[in-house]
């Protein structure tokens, strides 16, 4: 997922892949930008935290997560029922990569 969500979170159609940049139109709706950088901004530091023992999370840097996660939740919501997100959930979720 990873992988999938970076090219979008540059913003940029031209960082898609030839597939993926037809089914999209340029410019990337700013939402859908944010959730896709949240996603995986957020799964990094999961990996992080997860494997990672020498890594110390501070109340700040956690509150900070929390309130990424929220604000893509909340971009999330705000392009429901728009092509652009119609779009992108068959990218994200239905992607080989």
């Amino acid at each position: 997922m990873k992988n999938v969500c970076k090219p979008f979170g540059s913003g940029s159609v031209q960082n898609l892949n030839a597939g993926t940049g037809k089914l999209v139109t340029a410019p990337l709706a700013p939402e859908l930008v944010s959730v896709a950088t949240a996603f995986a901004d957020l799964q990094e530091a999961r990996h992080q935290a997860d494997y990672d023992l020498s890594e110390v999370l501070t109340r700040v840097d956690v509150l900070q997560k929390i309130a990424l996660a929220r604000q893509a939740f909340a971009d999330w919501r705000a392009i429901k029922g728009t092509p652009t997100r119609r779009c992108s959930w068959l990218l994200f979720f239905c992607s080989t990569k």
